[in-house]
C-alpha cells in the first residue's frame, strides 16, 4: 500500500533528522557515546512509530496522502483559498479572501466575514456508515484556528447535508498533531462524499494536511456530566410566594447552557453559554455571570472555567479575553472584548477554593486582563479613563454603530467595572503575599476612582454621565449606570447622597414599581423593547445586570434599606421568568425566554443578598449579612443544604427569623465536619442594637474587627461550631 511506503520514508526521515541533530564524529570513542546515541535513535524511533497510525485503521480508498506533486488525490480545494500540494501535504492559507477595507469597522474584530470555505472529497465513496466512527487527520496548524466541521452527503441524497461533527486542535502549533474527529448518530447509510472545512476564522497562517483518513477506533470518551441541578447539590429555601421548584428551576437554566463537547474555540473545559438562540459558544460576560450562582452547587466546574479562561487569553498576545469565542482576532492584538465582569467572577471563584495553584492562576489572568484594558489602546492618555467599543459597554447606542470609532466614549460602567478588577486584582495579589502587585493595583484603582470623579461626575445634575474623551464632553443621557460609582466607595458619600433622591424617584427609574430602568423613563429614546433582542432593550428595559451591580453599590455605600428593596424587587420579578429582560410596563420576560445570567444573577440575589452568604478561604471566614426587605419582616426565612466550599462536603442550614419587631433571630447549624476558622455575622445597624449569642448562654461578644470596611453595619465573629443561636436585640 503507498501509505505504508509513505510511512517507512518518513521513519527513515525521522531518524535521519535525529542523526543531523547530533555533533558526532564516528572518531569519537568517548565511552557510552556510541551507546547513548543508539538509545536515544531507537527511544526516537519508538516516538515516532506510536505517532503513526496503524496501517489497518484505514481501507485504502478511505485514505487520502497527498504524496504526489500537485496531486490533490481527487479532493477539491475550490477559490479563494490559497492552496498547493507539495512535499507529501495538502498546504492551505488561511487568510481566505479579504478586502483592504474589512479593517475599517470595529464590528470586523467581532465577527470577521463568516467565511465558509470547505475543501471536498471525491464523490461515490460508498462508505458504509455503521462500519466506520472517526474520520482523522495529520496536520500542521500555524494559525490561530483551534475548530473545524466536517460534513457528509450520503447516496440516497447527495446534493445536500445528512449531517456534521466538530474537530478541534492546537493553535500555532509547529509540531505534526493528529486530528480526530468523533461521528455522530447521524453519521448512517452510504456516505458518498465528505467536505471538510478546516477553519472558522480565516484570518492568517497555513495549515498543513499530511493525511486524511475514514476508519475505525475507539468510541470518543466522554466527560462526565458536571452536576448543576439535583436535590443532592440545590440547597432547599424557605421564602414567601417562592417555591423550591422556582428556586431548582433556575438552576435547570444553568444546566441547559452547559457545554462539555470540549475543547471548542480554544476553551478546554466545560462552561456556561449564554443560553437559547446564542449557541454553544463561550462569551466573556455570559460565562462570568453565570458563576455567580452556579459556583454554589459545582465548584469544580467553575474552578475549570478559570483555567479554560486562561487557556483562551493566552492566545491574545495583548492580556485580552475575547467578547466570545467567534472572535476572529484571536491570536492577534485586538481591540474589542467585552464588559469585564471576569474580575468578580474570578476573585469569587480564587477566594473560595483551596488550589493554590489555580489562585495564583487566577491572580495572572486578572493582571493580563488588566494590561489589555490600560493600555494605550483602551486608556485615553489625556483623561486617564477607559474607552470603550460594542460590548464593552451597553449604555449608548453609539457602540452599536459599525462605524463608530474606538477610543472615543468612556462610559461610566466599563470605568467602574474596571476599577473594581483593579480593587479584586490587589486583594487577591495581597492574599497571595504579592505585596508589590497588592500596591501597584490599589494605586490603579484610585487612579480610575479620581477619574471616573474628575469627568464622569455633573454637579448640575447630580450623577455620572458617560464622557466623550475626543470632545471632552459628557454625554446627556441619565442612564442607571449613574449609580455604579456606589461601589467600593468610587463616589464620595456626599455624591452618594446626592443620586439618592434620582434613584428613588419612580417617574425616573421606575422605583417602587419593578427593578430599575436601564435608562430614565423621561429620557427620550426610553423604549420598551419586546421579542427578540436585537440591541434596544438596553435602553429602557429591566436587565439583572444592571439591578444586581446596583445591590452591591447600595450595600457597599452603608445604604442597607434600599439594597434589600431593590434586591427583592429584582428576586421577585425574575423568579420563575428568568428572560434575558423584562418590559417594565408589563413585567413580561423578553429575549430569551431562559437566560444563563438572568437564573445565575436570580440565584446570588437569593445567596449572597438576601441571605447574605459568602465565603473567603484566605480568612478562614464564612460571611451572613442577610439583608431583609419590608415585606419579608414578620416572616421566618430559611436556607439548609448549601455547600460551603472548601470542604468535606460542609452545608449550611440558616434561618432567619424576623417576626418580632423587637429583635431579630438568627439560627445557625453545620452538617458535616466544620473547619477552623470564623462565622462573621452581620445586620444593619439598627438603634444601637447588639448581637447576643444564646448557644446555652447569653454572652455578648466583641464587635468584628471586619466590619471597619463596612457601612452602617453591627457584626460580631464566632469561631465556627455545628450550632450558633444570636439574638440581634
Amino acid at each position: 500500500m503507498k501509505k505504508r511506503k509513505k510511512h517507512i520514508i518518513l521513519l527513515l526521515l525521522g531518524i535521519a533528522s535525529v542523526v543531523s541533530g547530533y555533533s558526532y564524529s564516528m572518531n569519537d570513542k568517548s565511552p557510552g557515546t556510541e551507546e547513548l546515541l543508539l538509545y536515544e535513535l531507537s527511544e526516537k524511533h519508538q516516538k515516532f512509530q506510536e505517532s503513526l497510525p496503524s496501517v489497518d485503521t484505514f481501507p485504502k480508498e478511505m485514505f487520502w496522502d497527498f504524496n504526489g506533486w500537485n496531486d490533490y488525490d481527487g479532493w477539491v480545494v475550490a477559490d479563494p483559498i490559497k492552496r498547493g500540494v507539495t512535499g507529501g501535504a495538502l498546504w492551505i492559507s488561511v487568510e481566505g479572501e479579504k478586502s483592504g477595507k474589512d479593517m475599517e469597522s470595529w464590528a470586523y474584530q467581532v465577527w470577521g466575514s463568516n467565511p465558509k470555505y470547505d475543501i471536498v472529497s471525491p464523490q461515490k465513496l460508498n462508505v458504509t456508515a455503521e462500519k466506520y466512527n472517526i474520520i482523522q487527520m495529520r496536520i500542521r496548524n500555524l494559525s490561530p484556528e483551534t475548530d473545524g466541521l466536517i460534513f457528509w452527503r450520503t447516496r440516497d441524497d447527495s446534493e445536500s447535508d445528512a449531517g456534521q461533527a466538530h474537530f478541534s486542535m492546537k493553535p500555532d502549533y509547529p509540531e505534526w498533531q493528529e486530528v480526530t474527529c468523533y461521528l455522530p448518530d447521524s453519521w448512517r447509510g452510504t456516505i458518498d462524499q465528505i467536505r471538510i472545512r478546516p477553519a472558522q476564522m480565516w484570518m492568517r497562517g497555513d495549515i498543513w494536511i499530511d493525511w486524511i483518513g475514514i476508519g475505525h477506533g475507539e468510541p470518543e470518551e466522554k466527560l462526565p456530566r458536571p452536576g448543576l441541578c439535583s436535590e443532592k447539590v440545590v440547597p432547599e429555601i424557605r421564602l414567601p410566594g417562592i417555591s423550591q421548584e422556582d428556586f431548582r428551576q433556575a438552576f435547570v437554566v444553568l444546566d441547559e447552557c452547559l457545554v462539555t463537547d470540549v475543547p471548542l474555540k480554544g476553551f478546554h473545559f466545560p462552561f456556561l453559554a449564554p443560553g437559547g438562540k446564542y449557541g454553544q459558544s463561550w462569551w466573556q460576560l455570559d460565562a462570568s455571570l453565570n458563576i455567580a450562582g452556579a459556583k454554589w452547587v459545582n465548584q469544580a466546574l467553575v474552578e475549570n472555567m478559570m483555567r479554560g479562561f486562561a487557556g483562551v487569553q493566552e492566545q491574545n498576545p495583548d492580556g485580552r479575553i475575547d467578547l466570545w469565542g467567534g472572535s476572529p482576532m484571536r491570536g492577534m492584538q485586538g481591540n474589542v472584548s467585552s464588559l469585564p465582569r471576569f474580575f468578580e467572577a474570578a476573585f469569587d471563584v480564587a477566594t473560595r477554593t483551596r488550589d493554590q495553584s489555580l489562585q495564583h492562576l487566577i491572580l495572572e489572568i486578572m493582571k493580563k486582563y488588566l494590561t489589555y484594558w490600560f493600555s494605550p489602546v483602551k486608556r485615553d492618555s489625556e483623561s486617564g479613563l477607559i474607552t470603550a467599543v460594542f460590548e464593552e459597554s451597553f449604555s449608548d447606542k453609539s457602540f452599536g454603530d459599525r462605524n463608530a470609532r474606538p477610543g472615543t466614549l468612556a462610559p461610566v460602567d466599563l470605568n467602574v467595572a474596571v476599577a473594581v478588577g483593579c480593587y479584586n486584582t490587589s486583594r487577591l495579589a495581597r492574599y497571595l503575599g504579592n505585596t508589590e502587585d497588592g500596591k501597584m493595583y490599589s494605586l490603579l484603582f484610585e487612579q480610575l476612582s479620581a477619574a471616573i470623579n474628575t469627568h464622569l461626575w455633573n454637579e448640575e445634575k447630580k450623577g455620572f454621565y458617560n464622557y466623550d474623551v475626543r470632545e471632552n464632553k459628557q454625554k446627556d443621557r441619565l442612564i442607571c449606570t449613574t449609580f455604579d460609582p456606589m461601589r467600593l466607595g468610587i463616589a464620595p458619600e456626599e455624591r452618594i447622597e446626592k443620586m439618592i433622591p434620582t434613584l428613588l424617584n419612580p417617574d425616573i427609574f421606575n422605583w417602587g414599581t419593578r427593578p430599575l430602568t436601564s435608562i430614565a423613563k423621561t429620557d427620550p429614546d426610553f423604549v420598551e423593547a419586546t421579542g427578540t433582542y436585537d440591541g434596544t432593550a438596553w435602553f429602557g428595559d429591566v436587565w439583572t445586570l444592571r439591578n444586581m451591580f446596583i445591590v452591591a453599590g447600595l450595600e457597599d455605600a452603608g445604604k442597607h434599606d434600599l439594597a434589600a428593596e431593590l434586591n427583592w424587587a429584582t428576586i421577585k420579578m425574575f423568579n420563575n421568568n428568568y428572560s434575558e429582560y423584562i418590559a417594565p410596563g408589563t413585567g413580561s420576560g423578553e429575549g430569551v425566554k431562559r437566560y444563563g445570567w438572568t437564573a445565575s444573577q436570580y440565584v446570588q440575589g437569593i445567596i449572597e443578598h438576601l441571605f447574605g452568604i459568602q465565603y473567603n478561604h484566605f480568612e478562614s471566614r464564612l460571611y451572613i449579612f442577610p439583608h431583609i426587605p419590608e415585606e419579608l419582616k414578620g416572616q421566618v426565612i430559611s436556607i439548609r443544604r448549601l455547600s460551603i466550599p472548601g470542604s468535606n462536603d460542609l452545608r449550611l442550614n440558616l434561618t432567619v427569623d424576623c417576626t418580632s419587631s423587637e429583635k431579630v433571630q438568627i439560627q445557625i447549624e453545620f452538617d458535616g465536619l466544620v473547619p477552623e476558622g470564623w462565622v462573621c455575622v452581620m445586620l444593619p445597624d439598627s438603634g444601637g442594637k447588639k448581637f447576643r449569642v444564646q448557644n446555652g448562654k447569653n454572652s455578648m461578644p466583641p464587635p468584628s474587627e471586619i466590619i471597619q470596611d463596612k457601612k452602617n453595619c453591627a457584626g460580631i465573629d464566632i469561631p465556627f461550631q455545628n450550632s450558633i443561636h444570636l439574638n440581634f436585640e
